[in-house]
């Protein structure tokens, strides 16, 4: 063939390949790279939106309160709204705009979450019920109301929804509300008789009147805490002062020495509810591990530790559950990350939460001004891990084109310091040299008294005072860059804090139970008990 012909070929057929090829090479890096983009910029926004959560909670002295916890979720939804639309300027998204492509967020808490999605504002009531509608017309005045109408659509959030499970075997019908840790409150009749019960599952506790051994160490009551607090004077000057204090019930009461007292927004507030001596002899922990044996008991006289994943009441379309036998086996090490409850207490969280968020967000497709067939997408194991191991947002953008394909990305932001749960990594241990974690290689037990990691952020006043509560320098090693963490924690533990603990020293355990134990009974937990 003479090279004429071969070039008219390659100009014919060979080319033109060549350049839609190009082309389509040049679309999908394009498409990648703004794929990337568009990961960061939400991951940014949810950041934004969990670092104004944890600010605003610390920066207030009734965070615990579920009305200030909304106020704060609300916040925290419009900085995600207003850093999203921040980061999308320049591609000429708006707030609004945006909107439309953000199906929902969701703000996993400590034993339930919530979801920020539209929904349709209504104030019709059941027609049959008459004396309740006149009445409702008559408080909301439907005509003269104008900041929101009936049947408008809002972006807002949706009633809390618990990690719950209902169980029914032989007498009993019970509702069991699981946690992000061991902590679980049931719910229910048996024998027809209502019963409201609360505690965290523990093994290997013993409690003999006034005597605790947990995992082979006595746990005694602690000497007094210490931190900083921000007091007004009476000649209405302020001042930074150290006292001794307790945790109850979600409030930390201080003493003087001679009085006891909370504080809120720097005033006292006397009481006498606490003592000195309650303060000066805290026996928290002590009460963290007796209301533990007290729930033990109780689910093994009642035949609530049987239960077994065949016992679950299903609502319709339901996943199964794994068959893991008994879920509240006691004779195991139920504290382990695979024991049977923590395997069904994460499923149950899982399945809660995908089936709601599932909902929601086909939902979307009612509300959204755009063509978009907005569903769930499948998030990875490791984002599960996240959403387990601590209180995170969820966020999702879906329907953006970004050339070659429709974006569809969410990012899970974990708050690993927040005053609602204290996990197993929570506690910091301070030294004289300052502030390490557990697991740092040649720790000892000398000087050493577990502390909240929470206590350590700082806190910002009405008037601008900054504090900490407790000052200490943290650990280059083991705190910042964990370069110091001993190699059996993830060799010989597989990463299990729990099983890692059990094999220091009893002096070492002693201090670590002890301050997990005292801060988790000083939560603001429901402690009703019929």
């Amino acid at each position: 063939m003479k090279i004429q012909s071969l070039a008219v070929i390659f100009i014919i057929i060979i080319l033109p390949i060549s350049l839609v090829i190009s082309s389509y090479t040049q679309n999908r890096v394009e498409t990648l790279r703004l794929q990337t983009t568009y990961d960061s910029k939400l991951n940014d926004s949810t950041h934004d939106a969990l670092k104004a959560y944890q600010l605003n909670s610390f920066a207030s002295e009734t965070s615990t309160i579920i009305d200030e916890k909304i106020r704060d979720i609300n916040a925290s939804a419009n900085t995600f709204f207003n850093s999203l639309a921040s980061n999308f300027a320049t591609l000429g998204y708006t707030k609004s705009t945006l909107q439309n492509y953000v199906p929902a967020l969701v703000y996993t808490m400590y034993d339930g979450y919530y979801i920020y999605s539209p929904y349709k504002n209504t104030w019709s009531t059941d027609s049959g019920k008459t004396e309740i509608s006149g009445e409702m017309k008559e408080q909301i005045k439907e005509d003269s109301q104008k900041t929101y109408s009936n049947g408008e659509n809002l972006y807002g959030l949706k009633p809390y929804i618990y990690y719950s499970c209902r169980y029914k075997k032989g007498d009993l019908d019970l509702v069991i509300t699981y946690s992000l840790d061991n902590y679980i409150e049931i719910e229910g009749s048996i024998d027809g008789k209502t019963v409201s019960r609360y505690g965290y599952l523990l093994s290997n506790l013993t409690v003999n009147g006034d005597n605790v051994t947990y995992n082979g160490v006595d746990i005694t009551a602690e000497g007094p805490l210490s931190e900083k607090i921000y007091l007004q004077k009476e000649d209405g000057t302020a001042e930074i002062k150290e006292l001794n204090y307790i945790k109850k019930d979600g409030v930390k009461y201080y003493t003087d020495g001679s009085t006891v007292f909370s504080v809120l927004n720097g005033k006292k507030f006397p009481t006498t509810a606490i003592s000195v001596s309650d303060i000066n002899n805290n026996e928290n922990a002590k009460k963290y591990f007796k209301e533990s044996a007290d729930l033990m008991k109780f689910m093994k006289d009642k035949g609530i530790d049987s239960l077994t994943t065949d016992d679950i009441v299903k609502t319709n379309n339901e996943d199964d559950y794994t068959a893991v036998g008994k879920i509240f086996d006691f004779s195991q090490d139920i504290e382990l990350e695979t024991s049977n409850f923590n395997i069904h207490r994460m499923e149950v969280i899982k399945h809660s939460i995908e089936k709601n968020l599932s909902v929601a967000i086909s939902n979307f497709n009612n509300y959204s001004g755009v063509t978009t067939d907005f569903q769930m997408p499948k998030l990875k194991e490791e984002d599960w891990d996240k959403i387990m191991g601590n209180i995170s947002v969820i966020s999702f953008l879906q329907g953006i084109n970004i050339g070659g394909k429709v974006y569809n990305g969410y990012s899970v932001i974990t708050n690993t310091k927040n005053e609602d749960v204290v996990m197993l990594d929570s506690i910091y241990v301070k030294k004289s040299d300052g502030m390490h974690r557990i697991t740092e290689n040649g720790l000892t037990s000398t000087g050493a008294v577990g502390i909240f990691n929470v206590n350590l952020e700082a806190r910002t006043e009405s008037d601008g005072t900054n504090y900490l509560p407790i000052e200490g320098n943290l650990s280059y090693d083991s705190v910042i860059t964990q370069n110091g963490i001993n190699t059996s924690f993830d060799d010989s533990y597989d990463g299990d804090l729990t099983k890692y603990v059990r094999s220091l020293g009893n002096d070492l355990k002693k201090m670590y139970y002890t301050a997990l134990a005292r801060e988790r009974y000083g939560i603001y937990r429901p402690r009703t008990e019929i």
